[in-house]
């Protein structure tokens, strides 16, 4: 080896270990359908209601624990309180079973203290969840016309052509539930002609 090339070698390694180290290619933001709000159906209703009660809203989902929902909606119905106090409490359909439980140990506990109940059970409109099946067919499709020049092309063309002509499919509207409950009435639920109510004075007088 001659000793040019011998000197070169560690200024060789030294310029390698001194180059800037390639900049990390910061991740594409997700580009999918936002999920859909959990309180977002009840925020018109919420609006009305907070202007006279304090209300604390509380979803029931299938990680909710039972015992912690009861003790937080107990404990907002038992605190002193200008206002009036209110729990509602939410949950889709797959968990209202769930929110009733939920609700019949808070009215025990309630009943336990000497105090009235009253709860308004009232349907609502669950939000239309994102749409994500028709995408990916159609970038499957894309993918095949582009790979063969065989007739997949025309059934892409074809399906756009139908999506484009025909009445899109009626939307199918998905209702659940939702639980207000309180320890005095209000007027502001008991006047809607679509909210049921049940009290602690109907479970008295059926005893």
């Amino acid at each position: 080896m001659s000793t040019a090339a011998a000197d070169h070698g560690p200024e060789k390694r030294k310029a390698h270990a001194d180059a800037p180290a390639a900049p990390k290619q910061s991740k594409k933001p997700r580009n999918g359908p936002a999920p859909t709000s959990l309180v977002g159906p009840h925020e018109a209703i919420l609006a009305e209601l907070e202007a006279k009660a304090h209300v604390l809203v509380a979803s029931v989902i299938s990680s909710t624990r039972i015992r912690k929902r009861i003790e937080s909606a107990v404990a907002h119905l038992d605190a002193p309180s200008e206002k009036p106090r209110l729990v509602l409490l939410h949950a889709r359909t797959a968990q209202v079973c769930k929110m009733i439980t939920v609700v019949e140990h808070c009215k025990r506990i309630l009943a336990a203290r000497g105090k009235p109940w009253y709860q308004y059970n009232q349907l609502f409109d669950l939000p239309a969840e994102p749409k994500r099946a028709d995408v990916v067919e159609e970038t499957v499709l894309d993918k095949r016309a582009s790979d063969s020049e065989s007739d997949g092309g025309f059934e892409v063309m074809s399906s756009r052509i139908e999506k484009a002509v025909l009445p899109p499919p009626p939307e199918v509207t998905v209702k659940s539930m939702r639980v207000f409950l309180s320890v005095q009435p209000m007027t502001e639920l008991k006047a809607r002609s679509n909210v049921t109510l049940q009290t602690s004075e109907d479970t008295d007088t059926a005893t």
